[in-house]
């Protein structure tokens, strides 16, 4: 068995310093972690950045993990599956990735091992900081990854107004309203222990196309 852990959230939402602080908790209760990071652009800081905590990084480049690349992403996996054997892979995707073409992704690891993939609750940041920007500029994308969450983690709380929380828990709730809503900082560390109990005693369901064809069917008025 191989878990894999999304932590998804628009551009700039915070997950790099939210990542590594949940990795050093996870590290700290003796689990091997392996992250792969990815993010549009040529140049991603963040896998630098990661590998700065002694932690092992995977860059992929190319573009959106669930769309151009699935099938490296999956070798991937399945690569550091057998030479490294994890017992948890960590996923920071691009901040235009949608948490259920990862799922997919993943499993097609399944076809290069002989382990089975299983996925942790998907957790979704939420910049609170910046939630109007985000509804007015790129309503969209923060839906879809929203409405695919498990958790929604309202981040930057310590940074950001009542008013700019609240907001965040309403445009969270109106999307996906069976979704539990967390809130924290990584960058003081707050709510990242509540996270890392999630992963470790929680999953989530595999990738259901039917499910998704009727998801994207209510969505985009029909269309599949």
């Amino acid at each position: 068995m191989v878990k894999i852990a999304q932590v998804a959230g628009f551009l700039g939402s915070g997950k790099t310093t939210f990542l590594i602080e949940l990795v050093k908790v996870l590290v700290d209760r003796g689990h091997k972690i392996a992250i792969i990071v990815n993010d549009v652009g040529e140049i991603n800081v963040d896998v630098k950045i990661v590998e700065m905590y002694g932690l092992k990084a995977k860059e992929i480049s190319g573009g959106c993990i669930c769309c151009q690349i699935a099938g490296n992403f999956a070798n991937t996996i399945a690569v550091l599956q057998k030479t490294f054997d994890p017992d948890l892979i960590i996923v920071e995707p691009s901040g235009v990735a949608i948490p259920w073409g990862l799922k997919r992704a993943a499993e097609y690891s399944e076809e290069e091992m002989d382990e089975v993939i299983v996925h942790a609750p998907v957790i979704t940041l939420v910049d609170a900081l910046r939630i109007d920007e985000l509804i007015t500029a790129v309503r969209r994308l923060v839906e879809t990854q929203i409405r695919e969450a498990d958790v929604v983690f309202i981040n930057k709380v310590d940074s950001a107004t009542q008013e700019k929380i609240d907001m965040s828990v309403k445009f969270a709730r109106s999307i996906n309203p069976s979704a539990e809503i967390m809130f924290g900082s990584g960058r003081n560390n707050q709510g990242v222990k509540e996270v890392a109990d999630l992963i470790e005693t929680r999953t989530s369901p595999r990738y259901d196309e039917t499910y998704e064809k009727e998801m994207l069917k209510k969505e985009y008025g029909g269309r599949s």
